[in-house]
């Protein structure tokens, strides 16, 4: 990432906290207003939606959906063997695609005259913020205005700490094979992108949500048809359930227990 800033500029109009699509737009609506700009992002320009989100979410679908079409080429007449993942050429796909926008992206901002910092930011007195830079550095720059763009996080839940099988999203979208076994908690937008994908890719796949259907914020027709199609692809769907807890097994992954005395390994 561009990070090259000139020493002598320690005061701008805007300071953004975050390089996320919150933020970077904000720096770019400012800098075509002809205002000084700086955003302070600790990982990478983009934010979670490009480097870990749906961008790469997008990317996993594509190559879902490329399996699922030669999968029944021959439906269409057209005679092949059975497709077989190589999820490592997959994942370099994935990331090749993610660092192009990036780059992309950093240029076109340096182009714009926005100064990066690639550090953490904190908040001080007067509207400042002091930047703890990750080469270890440490500078303090002014805003007249202050914009805080963050960003969050993966919500987890107690008793489900991440490592091993137990993943956010961010840690499926690195995975380095395609799992025999999926079980996903939650059936919104992104828990479902993600059971339609592996589904896909040859998991069996269980969805597991608390309300009394997936896709709740959708309207019942929609959240139908996804539901049909679904089954379809072999996915299992619980709902109106309370996941209670894990033990994890000698083999790597864990059994989920939700409901009464009901589980999914």
């Amino acid at each position: 990432m561009d990070t090259a800033q000139p020493a002598d500029e320690s005061s701008f109009d805007l300071v953004v906290i975050g390089g996320g699509p919150g933020g970077y737009g904000a720096a770019l609506y400012a800098t075509s207003a002809g205002l000084r700009v700086a955003v302070v992002e600790m990982d990478i320009i983009g934010g979670t939606c490009l480097n870990r989100g749906c961008i790469p979410a997008k990317a996993f679908l594509e190559t879902a959906a490329v399996h699922r079409h030669v999968a029944h080429a021959a439906d269409f007449g057209i005679e092949s063997t059975p497709p077989t993942v190589n999820f490592a050429v997959s994942q370099m796909r994935k990331q090749k695609l993610v660092d192009g926008i990036v780059k992309s992206l950093s240029g076109f901002m340096k182009s714009k005259k926005i100064t990066i910092f690639n550090g953490i930011g904190s908040l001080g007195a007067d509207r400042t913020v002091t930047v703890q830079l990750a080469d270890g550095g440490t500078t303090t720059i002014t805003g007249t205005n202050v914009l805080l763009a963050a960003g969050s996080v993966p919500r987890t839940i107690p008793g489900f700490e991440v490592g091993g099988p137990i993943m956010t999203s961010d840690e499926v979208l690195m995975l380095d094979r395609v799992p025999a076994r999926m079980a996903v908690i939650g059936g919104g937008a992104i828990g479902c992108e993600f059971a339609s994908a592996f589904a896909d890719l040859g998991s069996q796949v269980t969805i597991l949500e608390g309300l009394p259907k997936i896709l709740p914020g959708l309207d019942i027709d929609v959240a139908n048809a996804v539901v049909r199609s679904f089954k379809k692809k072999n996915i299992d769907i619980v709902t109106g359930v309370k996941v209670l807890g894990h033990t994890p097994n000698d083999q790597g992954g864990t059994t989920v227990h939700f409901g009464g005395d009901a589980d999914v390994t």
